[in-house]
């Protein structure tokens, strides 16, 4: 997906939490770095994790960390500075050599820096943002392993500006359920299963603030951070009608995730075939579009699929989510995800090029060997 990079903007169109959810939904490796007038801050991401920071600030330093948590005095800072420059060593290694911290607490208070400038983060609402990969030298030994959403959802509950929570939202704003919305069950408080609980189809911000247990603003702070990882929308989730004559033929005889998707990647090419030699590139944009429609409706992990030049669903792109997952168990659940897909695909064609093109590909998907 490096291919996507480098990416820029400004935080004024896009705050921090949607940007992290973006590049998590596109398995976006690399590093975010946010730029304001007087600091740069950069987080690191991989695998769908955040696993290190890095600030520019003296406030944002280590040794200025540990100060504010008493975990060293000014003597120690002093002591410890010094020992640094005399051998060209990091904070962290100077406490150790000098005795003032154990490994133990080196590794829990450097989490607890790169957790604190991550989160530090959320709450910008001016600055401007770049995502690059991240240089294959660069290693840390000791890193975070945060999955996005639950960064995300931290992070807004440490945000104590109400004018940025109030900005986040529209005038006489209606909120919508997300379609899977036990995408992430684990990860709310029983207070924000609350909020989540209030929200029905089309359902008035004002009336959920009315109705919450909570006080205004943590009640916005709660919605804010489930619009960001999902849970809510802003608007209705599309809908599509179903394919009056759906392919009934699935075979039952795959033995991987990879044979499932090689079988369906014939279909999906075909269908990209007929479809582009109607109506030429765009083809491919209008297939994309077909699946983005019932993505909320698709199993998790199709939410980063891709489409290559002919037609088929890139294996990396989905494949990537699944590789550890006991196929007998969700062979089925990802078979699902496929037809839907399929159908979808059909569905598109019968609309830009008419019945008998939907026809023609129903027979040939019925073929024995298609």
């Amino acid at each position: 997906m490096d291919s996507h990079l480098p990416i820029s903007g400004n935080l004024e169109e896009l705050d921090v939490a949607s940007i992290l959810m973006l590049m998590n939904h596109q398995a976006l490796d690399g590093k975010l770095k946010i730029s304001t007038e007087t600091y740069n801050k950069t987080v690191w991401l991989e695998n769908g994790c955040i696993i290190f920071a890095q600030s520019s600030l003296l406030e944002d330093s280590l040794g200025s960390f540990l100060l504010r948590r008493r975990i060293i005095d000014a003597d120690g800072f002093k002591k410890s500075s010094a020992h640094m420059e005399k051998k060209n060593i990091r904070r962290g290694r100077a406490l150790l050599e000098l005795g003032l911290i154990s490994a133990g607490q080196l590794w829990e208070e450097v989490s607890a820096h790169l957790r604190a400038i991550v989160f530090s983060l959320f709450a910008l609402q001016t600055g401007t943002y770049d995502i690059a990969a991240k240089p294959k030298s660069e290693t840390e030994n000791i890193v975070l392993n945060m999955p996005v959403p639950e960064t995300i959802l931290e992070g807004i509950r440490q945000i104590s500006d109400p004018s940025f929570i109030e900005s986040r939202f529209k005038e006489n704003m209606l909120l919508f359920p997300a379609g899977r919305q036990n995408y992430f069950p684990t990860l709310l408080k029983p207070y924000e299963s609350h909020v989540l609980s209030l929200v029905r189809e089309a359902t008035p911000l004002a009336e959920i603030t009315a109705r919450s247990e909570l006080l205004g603003f943590d009640t916005l702070k709660i919605v804010y951070g489930l619009l960001k990882i999902g849970l809510l929308c802003d608007r209705p989730q599309p809908s599509r009608q179903p394919t009056p004559n759906p392919a009934n033929y699935v075979p039952t005889t795959f033995t991987s995730f990879e044979d499932t998707l090689t079988y369906y990647n014939g279909k999906f090419e075909y269908i990209y075939r007929v479809l582009s030699k109607e109506i030429g590139p765009v083809a491919q944009s209008i297939l994309l579009d077909a699946i983005t429609a019932i993505m909320e409706s698709l199993p998790a992990c199709f939410h980063n699929l891709e489409i290559t030049a002919d037609g088929r669903i890139d294996a990396q792109s989905t494949l990537k989510s699944i590789w550890y997952e006991n196929f007998e168990e969700h062979s089925n659940e990802f078979l699902r995800g496929l037809e839907e897909i399929l159908y979808a695909e059909i569905y598109a064609v019968k609309r830009h090029l008419g019945k008998e093109h939907e026809k023609t590909i129903l027979q040939w998907i019925r073929e024995p060997g298609n």
